[in-house]
């Protein structure tokens, strides 16, 4: 009878925990400690789908780590969706991994929010370039996957005329993403996923990679 009792109470412990973890991701995360978390880095040439793909994974409940800037949002864009919007001042005092200064504007990955989407989800996504990889890898370690988003060159001149940008906006841009090793950072990358033109195959390639099977989100 007391074995009887004992066996009941464990087995009735452990059907307990097996309800905490299976009840919800966010309360896993809080349970078993966010050092299990995942952080997916989108690298690749500019122009080669790396915002467009970090937006579509937001659709599948996928969150993404935002990145600093001092310049002014575009008509579309959105604070604390598309950047966080900040002043000068405001920026040289956040504690940046990585920061860099394009066409008199400051862009920079915060610690602080990195780390914070770190503990809040199972698996955030964030777009950097090489150098920022570099940082994360430094920060994050075995939780940071790089993923590498390849485009040929004639797909992203195609892309940056779409855009209206001119002859000289494209070449300075080109350029500095050649100096930066944009276009070679496949090698420090752990996936390459060749972006087709095609948007739901490009993200059905990365949820693979993510081993993420969830639906879209209807929200």
């Amino acid at each position: 009878m007391v074995f009887a009792y004992f066996a009941c109470l464990f087995f009735s412990r452990i059907l307990s925990i097996c309800v905490e973890c299976s009840s919800s991701n966010q309360e896993y995360t809080t349970k078993r400690g966010y050092w299990m978390n995942k952080v997916y880095a989108i690298i690749g040439p500019p122009a080669s789908g790396k915002t467009t793909l970090v937006k579509a994974l937001n659709n599948y409940r996928i969150p993404a780590i935002i990145s600093h800037t001092t310049r002014l949002p575009k008509k579309e864009e959105i604070n604390g969706v598309d950047y966080h919007f900040v002043d000068k001042e405001v920026f040289l005092k956040l504690p940046m991994i990585e920061k860099v200064n394009y066409s008199g504007h400051f862009y920079g990955l915060s610690k602080d929010e990195v780390l914070s989407k770190v503990k809040e989800s199972s698996i955030s996504v964030v777009e950097v370039d090489l150098r920022g990889l570099e940082q994360l890898k430094k920060l994050l370690g075995e939780r940071l996957t790089a993923i590498f988003l390849f485009a040929d060159k004639e797909t992203i001149l195609n892309r940056y005329v779409l855009q209206g940008d001119n002859d000289q906006e494209i070449n300075r841009r080109i350029e500095y993403a050649e100096a930066a090793g944009e276009f070679v950072n496949w090698q420090k990358a752990d996936y390459v996923v060749k972006n087709t033109g095609q948007l739901d195959v490009t993200v059905r390639q990365v949820l693979a990679i993510m081993d993420v099977s969830w639906v879209k989100s209807e929200f």
